[in-house]
Parts: structure tokens; sequence; C-alpha cells
């Protein structure tokens, strides 16, 4: 089988950690990367033997790469995305799918009216202990899941330098960027959402008001288990974890604390570990390397991602921030 030839679009950080990850997945080549910072684009590239390009248009006309990996900022996701698809390249775009839900609904419809794949970078649904939480829950062993609490929270020094405090560019503050992870991961391991309510501060200074950098989400699924989400920029750490409670069994992923994560059954004398070996970035690239081959059917869509940006969009309006 030829390789997938993926043109990377967007070299910046997390460009920078796909670039890397791709570089862990076999049957790929990276035959292009495109930056309007033509310095960093050519660094990318040149680490790679890449053509570099500052628009993704010349690029598409040149190359007509299999695929486009878009990890540039959340408002510049919908132009390269319909530009991608229209030219028969299948499409993985960075969360969140686009900085508003009409955005994220036109970037579907280019995929669907495409034939060609669009894939949400989720990552955390290939993280592998979230992975295995995935497969207890379907199995039965948790029983009916009735509760789900996820807290992702830490410092995010000089955010307000950066763009992910700028809505017109991010499409909003910590929920956005931040809690888009977490309400996937309740849609995954969970369910479908049929209510969100959110609540939001700013205890920054320097940011713009209304830019939240604490906040809180409840979910409610149509099983009608309750999700809890929290996230903040100002505030300390702590623990950073992912709970699920069901009527048969508990499980808790650990995120950079220090924790084991780990499950047990009422039936079981003890806590058993969750698998933590592999990395989530070159499982998610890999899964999608294999979907775009024909190798496995895609496991996270655009609609996914369309949801999530509804979800918090539903969030944001219960708490008067948009």
């Amino acid at each position: 089988m030829p390789p997938l030839r993926v043109a990377l679009v967007g070299a910046g950080g997390i460009g920078r950690t796909h670039l890397t990850a791709w570089k862990s997945v076999p049957g790929v080549e990276i035959v292009a990367v495109v930056d309007t910072d033509t310095a960093r684009g050519e660094t990318a590239a040149g680490e790679v033997g890449a053509r570099a390009f500052d628009a993704v248009v010349p690029m598409l006309d040149a190359v007509r790469p299999d695929a486009v990996d878009i990890c540039t900022p959340p408002v510049a996701h919908r132009a390269p995305a319909e530009a991608a698809l229209a030219a028969g390249a299948h499409v993985l775009c960075e969360k969140p799918l686009a900085d508003t839900p009409g955005d994220a609904k036109v970037i579907v419809d280019a995929a669907e009216r495409s034939g060609r794949l669009l894939m949400t970078a989720f990552c955390h649904r290939f993280h592998p202990p979230v992975a295995r939480l995935k497969e207890l829950i379907t199995e039965g062993r948790l029983g009916r899941i009735g509760m789900f609490r996820n807290r992702f929270a830490g410092p995010f020094v000089g955010v307000e330098d950066v763009w992910f405090s700028k809505p017109e560019v991010s499409g909003g503050g910590c929920l956005m960027d931040t809690s888009v992870h977490s309400v996937d991961c309740f849609r995954f391991l969970v369910g479908e959402v049929v209510r969100a309510e959110g609540a939001g501060l700013t205890l920054n200074p320097e940011l713009a008001p209304g830019v939240e950098d604490t906040a809180a989400m409840m979910l409610v699924a149509e099983s009608g288990a309750i999700g809890i989400i929290e996230s903040s920029w100002a505030l300390q750490g702590g623990v950073n974890v992912v709970e699920i409670y069901g009527t048969e069994g508990v499980a808790y992923v650990h995120y950079w604390d220090g924790f084991t994560s780990r499950y047990k059954t009422k039936d079981m004398a003890g806590y058993e570990s969750l698998p933590e070996d592999g990395d989530r970035f070159v499982g998610e690239l890999s899964h999608f390397a294999a979907a775009a081959t024909g190798q496995c059917p895609l496991s996270v869509t655009g609609h996914d991602g369309l949801r999530a940006v509804e979800i918090i969009y539903q969030a944001y309006a219960s708490a008067g921030l948009r």
C-alpha cells in the first residue's frame, strides 16, 4: 500500500505535537507544512523532508495530499477544512471543530458533500486508560452509570497574551479551550447530552471582561446520568481526573497529578490499575491514518466535534457569557 500523503496546516504548539506524533505512525508521509509564519513552517517542513507553503490553496494545488491535518487556531479551521475537502482530501481538525456552532456545521456539511472523512481531534478518546474505561462501561462491568466528573485545571501563565483568551479567535475562554475535551469524554463514555448549563468567572485581571478563566458545567445524558465538568486557567492544578460512578463499580483516570488510574467493581477486593502505556496523540493519528486508508471505520467524526461546540455554547447561553 502506498503511504498516506499528509499535509500539516499550522506548525505552532499543537501542530508541533502532531508533527512529532506523525513520525511514529507507519505508512504516512508528511508532504507539506503550511504556516503563515514562513520561518516556522520551513523549519517544521525541513524536519520531515516536506515542502513549505504559507497558504493552503496553493499547497493543495501543488501537492494534492491524501489528507490534511489542521492545527490552526479555531477561527482559522473553516476555510482550510472546506478547501481541503473540496480538493478531495480527508481532514483531521483540531478541537474545537470551529469557533462557533455555525462554522462547525458548515465544515460537517462540506464533508458530507465531498464524501471524504472528517475527524475531530479528540485525543482523550485514545488515551489508554480512557479507552479501557470505555470497554469496561460497554461490557457492563460498572453497571448503570449515574455520575461523571471531570476536572482539568491549572495555571496558564501568560494566557492573556495569546489567542486562547481572545474569543474572536478561540470562540471563548477555558470552557471552549479545555472543557470541549471534557464534553466529548462525557458523550464518549456516558452518552448524548440533552441538557447543559454553565457558570464562569474571570480571576485574571489581565483578561477582558467576560472571558472566563474558571468555569463549571452540568450535563445530563439521555440516560439521565449527570456530569460535572470543572476547568480553570487561574486556579492551582490539584487533582486532574475523569471519574465514573456506576451502580456496580467506579473508575478514576488521572492526569499529571501522580495518582494511578484505576477501577473497582463491588465484587473486587481492591482496585485494579487501568493501562497507562501509549501516547494518545499517536493513537489518534494512527486511527485517522487507518480510517483514511480504508482499514477501519472512523470512530470519532465531524458530528462529534459539532455536538461538542453546540453543547459548550448551550452552557455559555445559560451562564450569560455569549
